[in-house]
């Protein structure tokens, strides 16, 4: 089951011309899966940084997802944490967004427990669709991370679900991006450069991306949402742009 076989890399569709995307943000996305055996093979090593809970925290401009939507209502503890680097990385984003927009996240930290119940779930899904098992994992692994021989980003605190919202006339909204996430069911906007967008969304999907970049977080292809720091999809893609060596990715925590 886990001998995967993975295509090669895309890049960003052509039909993705209004607005266009720029050359810095198309090259600090990972195309690949999360899970492709290049990925993988980076060697890594606990950072032993401190984790920051952002429900702690209370940061006006960065809201649970829940906030606007009891759909994204959390089930587990420690979803707000994340790691230390990984949160500074937040705060040079609102440097850089808008004043009267901010964060909204779903999880950040993710147990083991909870990352298997994810897989599980959506590899019965696919499973529906896709007769062959083993194709049916290899979708499935795009999507959420195994569990098996396999460090999920999620499950270090180096990585987010997030998106934006915008302040206006004292009223908290989401910013439309299309669907978010995946454990919800079929998603047909769930990469990052969908072709199955109008013209708003992918507009501010750019404007998510160009502050993560500049932020100097790295986006997962697959799931337009999906933002990290310091773990094996950052150092993949960092490398390919010659940005910093593949040795600073963290330890899953139990």
């Amino acid at each position: 089951m886990e001998k995967i076989i993975f295509t090669s890399p895309k890049t960003a569709p052509e039909s993705w011309v209004n607005p266009q995307v720029p050359q810095e943000i198309a090259s600090n996305v990972l195309y690949t899966s999360i899970v492709d055996q290049a990925v993988k093979n980076i060697t890594i090593q606990d950072s032993i940084e401190e984790m920051v809970d952002l429900e702690t925290i209370n940061n006006p401009r960065i809201k649970q997802l829940s906030t606007f939507h009891p759909r994204y209502m959390n089930t587990y503890k420690a979803f707000s944490q994340i790691r230390h680097g990984l949160y500074q990385k937040l705060l040079t984003m609102l440097e850089i967004l808008p004043e009267n927009m901010g964060i909204a996240y779903f999880e950040g930290f993710r147990p083991l427990a909870k990352q298997k119940e994810y897989f599980d779930n959506k590899l019965q899904e696919t499973l529906l669709t896709i007769q062959d098992k083993e194709l049916a994992y290899q979708e499935t692994a795009k999507l959420v991370s195994p569990f098996i021989d396999n460090i999920p980003v999620h499950c270090t605190g180096a990585a987010i679900d997030m998106t934006l919202f915008q302040i206006v006339n004292n009223t908290y909204e989401l910013i439309d991006m299309g669907q978010f996430d995946v454990i919800f069911g079929v998603n047909a906007q769930q990469e990052t450069f969908s072709v199955n967008t109008n013209e708003q969304q992918r507009t501010n999907r750019l404007l998510l991306l160009q502050a993560a970049t500049h932020a100097g977080l790295v986006n997962y292809g697959y799931e337009w949402w999906h933002y990290s720091f310091g773990d094996k999809a950052w150092a993949y893609v960092k490398s390919k742009n010659r940005e910093c060596q593949i040795n600073c990715v963290f330890l899953v925590q139990a």
